[in-house]
């Protein structure tokens, strides 16, 4: 009877141990599967965050850029305005007496 049992826990191990084995790596990849899920789910937060960083900072350059752009406007408006200005001198006529 102990040989017959005997070999029967043999062979129950012998079939478990293969089993078992499979299942320590199947469960640790399970760890590193979500491991890596978690991450990937903090280089996500991560990007999105620079994301929202370059949008903010991108809308500071088209603020900036509109600014520049209406300052050259009004000086361009001052340089025609100015031009004018000499142009109506230029065609005055001109005294032909001066003190």
């Amino acid at each position: 009877m102990k040989l017959v049992l005997s070999g029967l826990v043999c062979g129950v191990l012998a079939f478990a141990a293969p089993a078992w084995a499979a299942q320590v790596p199947a469960s640790s990849s399970a760890g590193q599967v979500a491991g890596q899920a978690g991450q990937v789910d903090q280089a996500i937060i991560r990007q999105q965050a620079k994301v929202r960083q370059l949008q903010d900072e991108v809308g500071k350059q088209e603020s900036k850029t509109h600014q520049a752009d209406d300052k050259l406007k009004q000086q361009d408006q001052a340089i025609a305005d100015l031009q004018r200005q000499l142009d109506a001198l230029k065609a005055a006529p001109q005294g032909s007496g001066h003190p």
